[in-house]
């Protein structure tokens, strides 16, 4: 039986966020709906030749989503196989993902691309829930202790007696 070829590719993605009211201060994390609306996921996508991933990541949740965003935070990457079945046959293929924190600056999720079901705006614990993947699910818990760290407030300082 003749062995199925391997491919790596690198992709990047963003957890897009932005506070639903300055005075609630609840934060809202955008995602996205694929296969039907059955899956809400991160948006992520290949990163394009001279493309840093920062700029991938801000790239992607732009067009999935129809927001556009700054990269801020780092949050590390996932990384996942799937078979992958075109006309260049079947092969395995590597996937690393590396997310980044993306602030909402403008943007509607109507205006999403045709790759994407649907892009909405959910309350962060419901997103939480609504991710499909658990590994995305461990992005926005890191994601989420970012923002909750930014917004502590600072601890005092202790004087020297």
């Amino acid at each position: 039986m003749p062995r199925v070829p391997t491919e790596e590719q690198r992709s990047s993605g963003g957890v897009l966020y932005r506070q639903s009211s300055p005075d609630a201060g609840r934060l809202e994390i955008c995602l996205i709906a694929t296969r039907g609306s059955t899956r809400w996921q991160l948006p992520k996508g290949l990163v394009a030749t001279g493309e840093t991933e920062a700029e991938g990541a801000v790239r992607e949740v732009r067009e999935e989503t129809g927001c556009q965003g700054t990269a801020e935070d780092d949050l590390g990457e996932i990384v996942f196989w799937f078979i992958a079945s075109d006309g260049k046959g079947r092969r395995r293929i590597r996937k690393r993902v590396h997310f980044f924190l993306v602030r909402y600056q403008s943007g509607e999720t109507r205006d999403h691309d045709g790759e994407v079901d649907d892009a909405a705006w959910f309350d962060a614990e419901v997103a939480l829930r609504r991710l499909t993947f658990d590994s995305e699910r461990q992005i926005l818990e890191k994601a989420l202790g970012v923002l909750r760290q930014r917004r502590a407030p600072a601890s005092p300082q202790s004087e020297a007696v």
